[in-house]
């Protein structure tokens, strides 16, 4: 068993993903701003592959792609100045991009989308970088391996690691023992145990050789070359890791999309496809973003959801209510909601009218305040006779409550809805009055964390309102893929390799066809059976429903513990990592913050909102690069404590 540990301050980053990657530059850049002392030594320690994770790494399928476009993307927490890149000044994935010798990557523009793999090789590209610039600050030490504990001490903590080359048959000393000062989690998606979700799904695919039940995981991790040819997979959700799934049966396996004359998109079968039938509760697939038409720092100015006017409405509750926590549905969504539609009604106001007639219709409405019931008059008055609010409900849920006697008028009905969102997603996200307005959510995302984050909701409107309703709805709206995904969505359809079975889907076994089955109560003969079921969705683990043994240890030893959310009466368990909002401390079971172990990202989505964006804007602050040096910061006050001096 091999012990490190030495005066110098040793800070531990588990996972090397984005998250960490952001941590490990903030904590150079701040050492080359201000280099004493130089006894640091970082310890960079990754289970797949460093430098990229799990998610982003780089020998995944080319046919995955971001659905980010990369004009908005950046790792380096402050923009190139012309020099080598280093922590705190470095290139962005587009500049990147041109650099490589791939012209399928080299030619990507600012509002394309790139594949997976090249942000994981674009996320080693950084990290490799901050590497280089820490030589002659402090040290770096980089471990391949999975941390299985963590514990306290004395004044440090102790890492266990296993490493490839710990196995006991080649290792007799075991795993690797690091002691160090600082701990900085930042594991990303953990694996979900596969028969947590549906335990009877798992058995009931072991009972015949024909039988696979796959799920708890990204497609990338997903065991979906064993799926054969022309074998009947199910489908459940129809998300991003849907999309994923359904590029590796098709393009993955040698089909071609391509298109016609008048610009109609038609699959080419390579003729390995399985086929495929699918099925959500939406019974759509995630909407296409609008063509990007701003750039880095292009947003909706907020003018009714600010954070001054959260704080405002925190200051009334405290005073009427005792509590500064808000309501989301009466505080928060009215606010939301306004800003939705004053972009909705000036681009309407300018797509009909002009821009004259667009700013005189933003000015009345803001002098209104946001009760969007004393808009109509306004809209009448410029008008906008045909239009009403954005119907945010209605919007995810157009299916609903419709029935259909036929599969054929299902997909007639999915087919129309479709077009029509290609049509709004090809005009833009300026131009479009309504992919403009959606994306006016994407440009609130922060000022909504400012409501939410650190149980700033009661915990019955957090649990229901907030993430039960409004966060499943309208996420499908606003954070989708480019819009030729949908394109090939449909010509799937008409290539036969795909099959939608319609709204609030159903699941499960049928012992009497020795099956899985997907149906719609909505769909009159929906039931299709199949011999593969995949459910794309990804879970949320929480601490301890995940195969991360570093989780389960904090949690049963109580090293940490998950987050809930108490107060007035209700209490809502979010299964996420109680941290600080200071310094986003780890607490333990006791309430106890620890001294010098950190996390952030997925591990913390349901005390913080909205973790799972994996990267920063180039020269934009975000909270992506502001959390990173929350922490960074931390670790190094004590770096420059007098116990280090």
């Amino acid at each position: 068993m091999r012990h490190v540990t030495d005066e110098v301050l040793n800070v531990a980053i588990v996972g090397t993903g984005p998250r960490g990657i952001s941590v490990f530059e903030r904590i150079a850049a701040n050492l080359a701003d201000r280099p004493e002392p130089r006894n640091v030594r970082i310890w960079l320690i990754d289970a797949v592959q460093l430098g990229a994770g799990r998610i982003w790494r780089t020998d995944q399928e080319t046919c995955f792609l971001m659905n980010t476009v990369v004009g908005e993307i950046s790792m380096f927490s402050g923009v190139s100045d012309g020099g080598p890149c280093r922590p705190g000044a470095g290139l962005s994935f587009q500049h990147w991009l041109r650099t490589q010798s791939d012209p399928a990557l080299s030619g990507l523009g600012h509002d394309d989308y790139a594949p997976r793999y090249a942000y994981g090789r674009y996320l080693r590209y950084v990290y490799d970088a901050v590497v280089r610039g820490m030589s002659g600050l402090g040290q770096v030490v980089e471990v391949a391996g999975r941390v299985t504990s963590l514990r306290e001490n004395g004044n440090s903590y102790e890492l266990q690691v296993s490493t490839p080359d710990s196995d006991p048959g080649s290792d007799p000393d075991g795993p690797q023992t690091l002691t160090v000062d600082a701990v900085v989690i930042a594991t990303g998606h953990a694996r979900a145990e596969p028969a947590e979700h549906r335990p009877e799904l798992a058995r009931f695919a072991g009972r015949g050789p024909g039988l696979r039940y796959l799920s708890g995981d990204s497609a990338a991790d997903l065991d979906l070359a064993s799926v054969a040819p022309r074998s009947a997979v199910g489908v459940v959700g129809l998300g991003l890791s849907f999309y994923d799934i359904l590029m590796s049966f098709t393009m993955g396996r040698g089909g071609k999309f391509k298109e016609t004359v008048d610009g109609t998109m038609f699959y080419v079968p390579g003729g390995k496809e399985p086929r495929v039938v699918a099925g959500s509760r939406s019974g759509l697939p995630i909407r296409s973003r609008g063509r990007n038409q701003k750039g880095v720092t292009g947003r909706s100015a907020p003018r009714f959801l600010t954070s001054a006017a959260v704080g405002r409405l925190r200051e009334r509750n405290t005073a009427h209510r005792g509590s500064p926590a808000l309501d989301f549905d009466q505080d928060v969504l009215c606010l939301l909601q306004a800003e939705i539609n004053h972009v909705y009604y000036t681009t309407q106001a300018r797509a009909q009218h002009g821009p004259e007639r667009a700013e005189a219709v933003a000015a009345e409405l803001h002098a209104l305040g946001p009760d969007l019931a004393s808009w109509r008059e306004v809209a009448l008055s410029h008008g906008l006779d045909d239009v009403d609010p954005v119907d945010l409900d209605r919007l995810s849920r157009p299916l609903h409550p419709k029935r259909f006697e036929s599969g054929d008028a299902l997909v007639a009905e999915v087919r129309r809805i479709l077009l029509a969102d290609v049509t709004e997603a090809g005009q833009g996200n300026i131009d479009s009055p309504l992919k403009a307005a959606l994306d006016a959510i994407r440009d609130s995302r922060e000022v909504l964390r400012h409501a939410v984050d650190f149980g700033g909701l009661t915990p019955g409107s957090h649990r229901a309102d907030f993430l039960g309703r409004f966060v499943s709805r309208t996420s499908p709206l606003f954070t989708g893929p480019p819009l030729e995904r949908t394109l090939q969505f449909l010509a799937l359809i008409d290539a036969g390799v795909l099959e939608v079975v319609g709204p609030d889907v159903v699941h499960g076994c049928d012992p009497g066809a020795g099956r899985f089955f997907l149906e719609s109560p909505a769909v009159e003969g929906s039931r299709r059976h199949c011999d593969v079921l995949i459910d794309s969705r990804i879970p949320a683990t929480g601490l301890v429903h995940n195969t991360d043994p570093l989780m389960r240890q904090l949690a049963e030893e109580g090293l940490a513990v998950g987050f809930v959310h108490d107060g007035a009466g209700e209490v809502f368990e979010t299964g996420a990592l109680h941290i600080t909002p200071a310094e986003r401390r780890v607490v333990t079971a006791g309430g106890r913050p620890h001294r010098a172990v950190y996390a952030l990202g997925i591990p913390t989505e349901g005390v913080c909102w909205f973790t799972q964006i994996g990267n920063g804007r180039p020269g934009v602050p975000t909270s992506f690069s502001r959390d990173a040096d929350v922490i960074a910061l931390s670790v190094l006050r004590r770096a420059r404590s007098s116990a280090f001096q």
